[in-house]
């Protein structure tokens, strides 16, 4: 191409979509600054969630006073990704130490009215009730002997897959996960507005691709976080389907 034939382009385009042109010239900038833009907005965010070792930090919701809610995403070992909600008590609530039927308030036992009325809120009925599936998550505090905290932490999971069905019905596809003992502190767990030791959790599935191995995308989703229970930290990782 000639250096005229270069000048002369423009003009050409310019004649023929009139005064029109420059206002296209002007948006297709705007839209590849916009897209610069917002690319580098999302690998801050990204690097303001991760440490350099590509730990993650998961910033959590609030569906009422007591709840709070960790957005996570995986994928399961063939690629197919699901996004969830990791839904826990505050640390004012947890298992009664050794109990697997009941759960407290500070040092206050609650009773099953207290459970329906409290523990599942209405938001918190709400929040879950639009879930896909959802999972029950037993787990048991660091003492005693793995084995027998092992099964504490399933019994655990029955139990809150049990209440929960009792306030939504059994239309929402429900699944159990124990995860044992807890055996690694997670220091800032702890200091957080939660307690990782023995709370309550369920975890509402709110999308995933065809055929998705939805306990190999949980355990990517919860691995590697700084603020989760991430299943490293817990002495098993077991995953069944809930059934009455």
């Amino acid at each position: 191409m000639t250096d005229y034939q270069a000048e002369a382009r423009p003009g050409w385009l310019a004649s023929l979509f009139g005064g029109s042109f420059n206002v296209v010239v002007g948006a297709l900038a705007m839209l590849f600054t916009l897209g610069v833009f917002g690319t580098a907005a999302w690998d801050a965010y990204l690097s303001n969630s991760k440490d350099k070792s590509g730990v993650k930090r998961i910033i959590a919701k609030r569906w009422n006073e007591r709840t709070l809610v960790f957005p996570i995403e995986g994928a399961d070992k063939a690629g197919r990704r699901a996004l969830f909600d990791v839904v826990v008590l505050t640390k004012d609530y947890g298992w009664v130490r050794g109990s697997t039927t009941e759960l407290e308030k500070y040092d206050r036992r609650l009773s099953p009215a207290d459970i329906q009325a409290e523990v599942l809120a209405p938001q918190l009925r709400q929040g879950l009730g639009s879930a896909r599936g959802l999972i029950s998550v037993g787990l048991a505090s660091q003492e005693g002997a793995i084995e027998r905290e092992e099964q504490r932490g399933g019994l655990r999971a029955v139990r809150i897959a049990q209440w929960v069905q009792e306030a939504l019905g059994d239309d929402i596809p429900m699944w159990t996960l124990n995860l044992g003992r807890y055996v690694e502190p997670c220091i800032e767990c702890e200091d957080a507005d939660t307690s990782w030791q023995r709370p309550f959790i369920v975890i509402a599935v709110r999308k995933a691709d065809d055929g998705t191995h939805i306990s190999e995308a949980l355990a990517d989703a919860m691995s590697d976080t700084i603020n989760l229970p991430s299943p490293d930290r817990y002495s098993t990782f077991a995953f069944s389907k809930f059934t009455k």
